[in-house]
């Protein structure tokens, strides 16, 4: 006969579980921290956007993961250092993906041309056509973009110029060039003359 209640014996999830458990909640706990940074940073004047504010949040959401990933005993170093490294990588890759998609959700929200018109039109009714072309006139999504990539640090204006800040994007954005290359997909949008790929201009060096 075991010793103690069955019923709480049995009721107690395994680490395993406890660890899908913990992360199949982060993007709640994200979502939570979200509002939280966005109103916090907004008060103090800092002008947040939605993408900037999300991943200061997914910065603040992975500490309480982490933390809770080393009470259930992942990061014991009594089981070696292979196996507290492995859990390591696992939870930063999945925490990573959970929060790739939360960041796709924010960029629809904030960037789809699509969701914006259908949103627009259901909450206001019949809007008269001339003034939805004024409100998303490309100066106007020019000008945002302009804000969003300003605010990210990716940019920065001075005298009335734009001048890159930050050159991750474009490390990124040469990846996925040289990605489509290989794919034998287009790396211009139709209509525009194709330039040199990532990996042509690499071989013209």
């Amino acid at each position: 006969m075991r010793s103690g209640c069955p019923i709480v014996a049995e009721a107690e999830l395994s680490p395993l579980a406890s660890l899908l458990v913990v992360l199949a909640a982060s993007p709640i706990l994200v979502f939570i921290a979200h509002a939280i940074v966005y109103r916090a940073l907004d008060r103090t004047g800092a002008k947040p956007t939605a993408h900037s504010s999300a991943m200061l949040a997914l910065i603040a959401g992975f500490i309480p993961v982490g933390l809770a990933t080393w009470r259930l005993g992942f990061f014991d170093l009594g089981q070696g250092a292979a196996a507290a490294l492995c859990a390591l990588v696992y939870v930063m890759a999945v925490y990573g993906a959970l929060g790739i998609l939360y960041l796709d959700v924010v960029n629809i929200a904030e960037t789809s041309l699509h969701m914006h018109l259908l949103l627009e039109l259901a909450w206001g009714g019949a809007v008269p056509l001339a003034d939805l072309l004024d409100r998303y006139s490309a100066d106007r999504m020019i000008a945002a973009r302009l804000e969003r990539l300003t605010s990210l640090g990716q940019l920065r204006v001075v005298d009335g110029r734009c001048y890159v800040a930050n050159r991750s994007t474009l490390y990124l954005a040469g990846a996925i060039d040289a990605w489509r290359t290989v794919l034998g997909l287009p790396t211009s949008p139709p209509g525009v003359p194709a330039e040199p790929s990532a990996l042509d201009r690499g071989r013209q060096r």
